[in-house]
């Protein structure tokens, strides 16, 4: 009676273990399976790919679920990354190369799309949006940069026109005497050097911009170092009419700071700055100085909690049904 009663709970044992080791999605258990590091589910490779290539393709989501309907795990980053290894030769049988690099290149894309929020920055190598999310290029045929983007885009925040702003705070706030004492010094820097500024930089700039084409189109560092020697002094020449052109704006430039360095002469003028001046300190005292950080945070403070109650809404659709 013993060895009945044993050999019935080793039958038992090997049927529960047959079934914890079937696949969670379609009950096979002579399939290749996959644990799932997170619920320590195993599910078998066709089931995890048909799974990830829903959710990725279709619902372009960042975390997906386990295949198990009932399970609120969700699968791992290296379990991903294991499915959909492109190097894994064993894997050619369930869905080709190809496809896994697809999945797993918008995969990460997504991931990294979901981890910032949505704050993606057009790439300066491909000129694609939210496509290239990391760009690699060969530099001199010898040196790999690998460069992520992200940002808010190309549009004027607080500090900008903070920095914008601070010329003019310099002008209404500095006192009329040390403006005109400064006069030579700036109308001196505007008309000479503004010129040979131009004249020098927009030559080096064009360059740039040529030594950048020419290895995109991966051209030798030798035949790019005597394309931009051989060029430079031709546009040195061609500068010339730009650097006599830039006196237009540079010269009345001058002229205004002349003309308002002599209105701050005037003491109701310099008084009526006083006062401002004056208003701004109060402001200060009373925590106003701080306005652009106030704006700022109170700006990403409203996007971040918009941002949580997207991700709770895409979350809560994520279980595919069993």
């Amino acid at each position: 009676m013993a060895e009945k009663e044993s050999q019935k709970k080793n039958d038992k044992g090997k049927t529960n273990n047959s079934t914890g080791l079937r696949c969670c999605k379609c009950k096979q258990g002579n399939v290749w399976r996959i644990k799932l590091r997170q619920c320590e589910h195993f599910a078998c490779i066709t089931c995890v790919l048909i799974h990830l290539k829903h959710w990725i393709e279709e619902e372009s989501k960042a975390r997906i679920k386990c295949p198990k309907g009932s399970c609120p795990k969700r699968i791992h980053e290296n379990d991903i990354d294991a499915v959909l290894d492109p190097d894994n030769e064993d894997l050619e049988v369930f869905m080709s190369r190809s496809k896994r690099e697809h999945l797993l290149h918008e995969h990460r894309k997504q991931s990294i799309y979901y981890a910032f929020g949505g704050l993606i920055q057009r790439c300066p190598l491909c000129t694609l949006r939210g496509v290239c999310w990391m760009q690699l290029r060969a530099m001199h045929q010898y040196k790999m940069q690998a460069t992520v983007l992200l940002g808010r885009g190309c549009k004027l925040g607080w500090d900008d026109l903070f920095k914008i702003c601070f010329l003019f705070k310099f002008l209404a706030f500095t006192e009329g005497f040390l403006l005109f004492i400064s006069l030579p010094l700036v109308g001196t820097t505007l008309i000479y050097f503004g010129p040979l500024l131009v004249l020098i930089m927009l030559p080096y700039q064009v360059t740039l911009l040529i030594r950048e084409c020419l290895r995109r189109m991966d051209s030798s560092p030798l035949a790019v170092t005597v394309m931009t020697v051989s060029l430079y002094p031709i546009l040195l020449l061609a500068s010339v009419p730009f650097a006599v052109g830039s006196l237009l704006f540079l010269i009345p430039m001058s002229v205004a700071y002349c003309t308002i360095a002599i209105i701050k002469c005037i003491p109701s003028c310099s008084r009526a700055c006083d006062v401002l001046y004056i208003i701004s300190m109060l402001a200060g005292c009373i925590g106003l100085n701080q306005w652009r950080v106030i704006l700022r945070e109170n700006y990403e403070a409203n996007r971040q909690r918009e941002l949580a109650i997207a991700r709770e809404e895409a979350e809560m659709s994520e279980r595919m049904t069993a």
